[in-house]
């Protein structure tokens, strides 16, 4: 007799651990529909959105089968359900409805890792009585309230992340918006310096010209020396706005009258 009772204790004993491989191997699926489930519902278009539904899909059914094996019939049922959601949103051709089904099999995902949560805590009193005690059926609901409370800490951490990942990827569109107008207000301005270059060095070397003229009028044997140097390469204008290269040219205009002035003016005291 004790030999048959030790026989029948081993026996219930290996199967509650053979139960607990299945439920591990049945959470660790659920976790990969779930997350591949939270991944089609967030996607940004209808062909992710499929892609990580036809994975999910892959996962629901394995939960369903391993539930069907260590008889968690709430989850094996859940999972099915998911799965038939989950196909649908592959079905679908535009990208509202994909993540519709989406969305529905991704609820399913999380009521699947409590009820698998729940079989699993109970497995071992199943083994040896048919019900559990009010103690035990508390401590069971208290697990289960202490996952779901995980679960939805999990999910507002997520929120949170996801909130902050939206808030960068605007301020990166914002900035990238900015520095394309600056880019392209510098090009407008850098094209304008380049047309007052071309024109303020045609005038000045007039200029030049005219006073090199004007000075041999009043005195032959004098010559116009100017030291203005207002010749300058497009590369120069890249460092500077504007309004510094009208500065410089107006700064230069004015070094070719004075040199003209003070060299008239010794004309007049030759004269005299």
């Amino acid at each position: 007799m004790k030999k048959i009772a030790l026989i029948l204790f081993l026996s219930c004993f290996i199967t509650q651990i053979n139960a607990q491989n299945v439920y591990d191997d049945a959470l660790t699926a659920a976790s990969y529909a779930y997350a591949h489930s939270k991944k089609a519902h967030g996607s940004n278009n209808v062909y992710h959105t499929q892609e990580y539904a036809d994975k999910a899909i892959e996962a629901f059914e394995k939960v369903e089968n391993l539930a069907d094996q260590c008889g968690c019939k709430k989850a094996n049922e859940t999972a099915y359900e998911a799965k038939v959601d989950m196909q649908s949103s592959l079905e679908q051709d535009t990208y509202e409805r994909s993540r519709f089904f989406a969305k529905r099999a991704k609820e399913l995902g999380s009521e699947l890792l409590e009820q698998l949560t729940f079989c699993q805590a109970n497995v071992g009193e199943y083994t040896y009585a048919e019900e559990a005690s009010v103690d035990q059926e508390n401590e069971i609901a208290d697990m289960s309230k202490e996952v779901s409370s995980k679960q939805k800490e999990l999910e507002e951490k997520r929120r949170q992340l996801e909130i902050e990942q939206r808030k960068l990827e605007q301020q990166i569109a914002q900035q990238n918006k900015q520095k394309a107008q600056f880019e392209a207000r510098r090009a407008a301005e850098l094209k304008e310096q380049t047309l007052i270059k071309s024109k303020a060095e045609q005038a000045l070397k007039k200029l030049e010209n005219a006073l090199q003229e004007l000075s041999v009028v009043l005195n032959e044997e004098a010559t116009f020396e100017s030291q203005a140097d207002y010749s300058r390469s497009d590369n120069e204008l890249k460092n500077e706005s504007l309004d510094d290269t009208k500065t410089f040219y107006v700064n230069r205009a004015k070094e070719l009258t004075q040199t003209a002035m003070q060299q008239f003016a010794s004309f007049n005291m030759v004269e005299n």
